[in-house]
């Protein structure tokens, strides 16, 4: 996680890592240019408050530098998250997903889920995110 903190402090604001899951079952994946960070999340099989019936993968603090966005490496992201989700059984991705992420992760195929909350372990005004697994 070191390696992907610099990226992750500047898109997300980290004043230090974060992480939700700290029990030795979270996966964190990154694409790299070179020996740079492009684009880094990670995530664990969690339930989701919103379907607990249903078997789900929690997707966190992703970031794709400015530099790289627009280019597919948000969706390379998902998409192996979701491949992940799919082989380990599981029907839905979701996130906290920071208000300005929202459009893309809609863009994504996910349905927003309640009202706007504030996170409380980044600070940041967020909105629960929904995608099927089929749709990653």
């Amino acid at each position: 996680m070191e390696a992907t903190f610099g990226l992750r402090s500047g898109v997300l604001g980290w004043a230090e890592p974060a992480t939700r899951i700290d029990d030795g079952t979270a996966s964190h994946l990154a694409l790299v240019d070179g020996t740079a960070v492009i684009a880094v999340v990670s995530h664990a099989r969690w339930p989701c408050p919103d379907a607990p019936e249903q078997p789900a993968r929690y997707f966190w603090a992703m970031a794709v530098d400015g530099a790289h966005r627009g280019r597919g490496a948000g969706r390379r992201l998902l998409a192996a998250v979701a491949d992940r989700a799919r082989s380990a059984g599981e029907s839905i991705l979701w996130a906290d997903a920071r208000a300005s992420a929202v459009g893309f992760y809609v863009a994504c195929g996910a349905r927003v889920v309640g009202p706007p909350y504030v996170d409380e372990v980044t600070g940041l005004t967020d909105r629960r995110v929904l995608l099927p697994v089929d749709g990653g």
